[in-house]
């Protein structure tokens, strides 16, 4: 049996095991899938929700988890969960933003943060909290006026993944990234109550009934670095 291993040799470990898939080839490619719901109603209210799925990991975890390094949940904590997790106690503070849940499931490596905005205004608070640090503090995420919807991404996800790496003073600023994390995807999907009739951004993919718009942005594709999640949407009058 596998005996229990000190803070600092866990650490080691967790670091040579990242190592070690990012430098075999055919290692299968790891990375973090983030996905971004909400379906806005008429009023400008609506429900939201963001999705962290670590399954491209999981066999990273797997292997930390028969080491009995006891470590595989502080990890995958690290990688978003206490952060969503402290979203949703500041979240419930927020004036307009109610029914905040947080739901983790082990076994599928998946968990998410959901809440219920009775304004645009709302939403973007709840926004600023969970990219607290991310973003400029009075950044406008969503707005919503005259026909015209407007998703902004300030500095896009690769960049900001980058941005951690260069200023991390952890084990893990070693590593690259980019590499570590190429498979890592952040997909937005959005419904609303009328027909979408163009969008700015060309990753985006409609619904037959032309109210749902879906981006998957691969973060780290060659051709996808400079892109973002970013929109402007104008709707059928």
């Amino acid at each position: 049996m596998f005996m229990l291993m000190q803070p600092k040799k866990v650490g080691f470990v967790v670091f040579v095991l990242l190592f070690f898939f990012q430098s075999i080839p055919k290692t299968p490619a790891l990375g973090v899938d983030f996905i971004e719901k909400a379906h806005f109603n008429e009023d400008g209210s609506g429900l939201f929700s963001i999705e962290v799925d670590l399954t491209k990991a999981g066999t990273v975890l797997s292997i930390i988890k028969c080491l009995n390094l006891n470590t595989s949940c502080k990890l995958i904590k690290s990688i978003g969960y206490k952060s969503l997790h402290n979203a949703e106690e500041c979240l419930k503070s927020i004036a307009d933003i109610s029914q905040v849940g947080m739901r983790y499931d082990e076994k599928k490596l998946k968990f998410e943060l959901s809440f219920n905005f009775h304004t645009i205004k709302a939403l973007n608070k709840a926004m600023r909290k969970i990219n607290k640090g991310l973003d400029p503090p009075k950044i406008t995420y969503f707005s919503l006026q005259d026909g015209l919807f407007v998703r902004q991404d300030m500095n896009g996800i690769a960049k900001k993944v980058l941005f951690y790496q260069e200023y991390d003073n952890c084990l893990v600023k070693s590593l690259d990234l980019a590499c570590f994390f190429k498979q890592t995807t952040y997909t937005t999907i959005y419904t609303f109550p009328k027909e979408i009739k163009d969008c700015s951004n060309p990753l985006s993919e409609l619904t037959k009934n032309k109210k749902t718009i879906r981006i998957r942005h691969d973060v780290f594709a060659p051709d996808q670095i400079e892109d973002s999640i970013g929109n402007r949407i104008h709707f059928i009058q």
